[in-house]
This record gives structure tokens, sequence and C-alpha cells, in this order.
């Protein structure tokens, strides 16, 4: 007869392996990670865009991500306790990924609309935005061009802004739908507007005043849409929810939080 403690032993020791063979298999299937320490707590692995959506997230001649959202996790994940594993995941897989729960939770300027509440769980909103419309600097086209779909019309694939221009002018058969570019990163779309290669480009207000700084373009209007950013979760995870819901409130209170949007033109 064997020991109850042998027995238990056994599963502890059976336990351990298995929790080690997981680890294991995760590190050696996701995509790019930077591993970012705060205080010795939980680590969070936080998938965000593996493309550059500015001032959100940028990434540096080293791959490295920086830009406001990542302040922003950073901050909550230093004054709450946990460390920051952050995992570069294509935009096309990256709620795919959360619903896998192979990562935790996703930031860069996610907007919250009724169709992603219907499969996860958002934070507190931390950010209003709206659509706004560029042209190049050299351009001659207005506001009454781009609603009449005159000249072709750039966007990132799979945005808000893609779903806007798609119910606003593709679906009611005012723009081609030939005339609508979707970009995989929007800085490609910036470059075309800059040559002339599309004549107008629709992003969220906060990249375009990111885009505005570095390329030769012009915002001539905005659409408001009542958007707000938040961070995603998985449907079942409120404790992150609640613990990053925290981590948000002491930060709006806090000094750090006006410095922060001033530091990405986001304070006007």
């Amino acid at each position: 007869m064997v020991k109850p403690s042998v027995i238990i032993i056994c599963i502890i020791i059976i336990i351990g392996i298995a929790g080690l063979y997981g680890a294991f298999s995760y590190l050696n299937t996701t995509n790019t990670t930077h591993n970012i320490s705060s205080k010795d707590g939980v680590t969070y692995r936080i998938a965000l865009d593996d493309a550059n959506f500015p001032p959100l997230v940028v990434y540096d001649e080293d791959g490295e991500p920086t830009g406001f959202d990542i302040d922003l996790i950073l901050w909550i994940g230093k004054k709450m306790g946990f460390n920051v594993k952050l995992v570069q995941i294509p935009w096309d897989d990256i709620f795919t990924a959360l619903s896998n729960q192979e990562v935790d939770m996703i930031i860069g300027g996610i907007s919250i609309t009724p169709e992603r509440l219907k499969h996860f769980l958002f934070s507190d909103p931390y950010l209003s935005i709206s659509q706004s419309i560029a042209v190049g600097e050299k351009s001659s086209m207005f506001l009454d061009d781009f609603y009449a779909g005159r000249g072709i019309i750039g966007v990132e694939g799979g945005t808000t802004s893609d779903d806007l221009i798609t119910e606003l002018l593709v679906d009611t058969g005012i723009l081609p739908e030939e005339k609508l570019i979707r970009y995989v990163e929007i800085e490609m779309g910036a470059q075309d507007l800059a040559s002339g290669k599309i004549q107008f480009l629709l992003s969220d207000w906060p990249v375009m005043v990111s885009l505005v700084q570095r390329f030769p373009i012009h915002i001539i209007g905005n659409i408001d849409t009542g958007e707000k950013y938040g961070f995603v979760f998985h449907k079942d995870n409120r404790d992150l929810q609640n613990i990053i819901n925290q981590g948000l409130e002491e930060l709006t209170r806090s000094y750090d939080w006006d410095t922060m949007k001033h530091k990405y033109l986001l304070d006007y």
C-alpha cells in the first residue's frame, strides 16, 4: 500500500513538470516579447500590434516598443505591483490570441465597440477620440470631395477607421471598393498621402496628430464618432480588469497623467 504522503509528493512533482512544459511551450510559440519588470509580483502577458500605431505604440530603431500606451501600462504595473511582458502580435491575430488566452490583455489604442464588448472585457476608458481626415500638404482637396468619394482614401485595415469609411461611403455606393486602400501599417498610408498616391487618409485623431508632425500632411476635418480607448481582457478575467481599472484611476489622479498626455500631444 502506497502512503498518502508519497502520493501527494508524486502529484506535486507531476504538476511541476506540467507547469514547466507549459511555460516552455508558450515561450517557443509566441511572437517577439519584451520583459519589463516592476515589483516582484505576477507577470502579465500584454499583447500589442507588431506595427507602429503612433503615438500609442511606436517601435524604435532596435525594435523596442515605446509610446503612450506603453508608458501607461508600465506606470500601472509599477503602481499595482505586477511585471509586464510585452508580446508583439500581428493585428489580424491579436484578438484570437486573447480569446485563446495566449496573452492576458491587449493595449495600443483599442476602441471600445459594441461588437468587441460581446466577446471581451474592457477597462474603463482612458482617452476619448474622433476620426481625423488628412490630405497632402499641397492638396487642393476639401471635405466636400472626401464625402463625395472624389479620390482614393486610405485607412489601416481592420480598424474602426476601416469600419467607418466602409459604412459611410463604400456600402452606400459613394466610393468604389477599389478606391479604398487598406494598409497594414498607418505610416505607409501617410507616406502615400504625402506623395500623392492617395488623396485622403482617415485615422484616429491621436494617430493623425502624431503623423502630421512627421509627414507633409495636414488635418482638414474630424468625424465625431464618440470612440473611447480601453485595454482589452479575456471575458473571464475580471480580476485583471479590476487591477487595471484601479491603476488607471490612480494614474489619472496623479501629476504624471498630464505629463504623459503632454509628451504625446494629447492634451488639447
